[in-house]
């Protein structure tokens, strides 16, 4: 998979809407086992980036693990009480399930992309 970059991220702020979901998150089959939860916590990761990306020496672009607004977003998506230790244990799954990397405390969140 690859991380989203600076040109991802302008075409992804011309979404509509409130939020920007990536539908292959929800409606395929390679994401099926990953828990409603986590993917909840993929899109807040991914609007919070929206609204204020940080970018590397390589133009890729990142959140830090500790940015409020992910609790903020998350708990407007999920509808429940949303801290940072539930934050930490959904980013710990996230990485396991191959949709973001880690680098000490950044974040990189992988391109949900439908392969079949």
């Amino acid at each position: 998979m690859i991380c989203y970059n600076k040109e991802d991220i302008e075409d992804l702020k011309k979404h509509d809407g409130e939020y920007c979901m990536p539908s292959a998150l929800f409606d395929t089959m390679q994401y099926k086992l990953v828990r409603l939860e986590v993917k909840w916590a993929y899109v807040a990761c991914l609007n919070v980036m929206l609204k204020s990306p940080s970018f590397d020496k390589e133009g890729k672009a990142f959140i830090k693990d500790d940015n409020p607004q992910i609790i903020v977003i998350l708990k407007d998506l999920a509808h429940k009480k949303v801290d940072q230790e539930k934050i930490n244990g959904y980013l710990h799954e996230l990485e396991n399930n191959g949709l973001v990397e880690r680098n000490g405390r950044d974040i990189y969140l992988k391109k949900i992309c439908n392969v079949f």
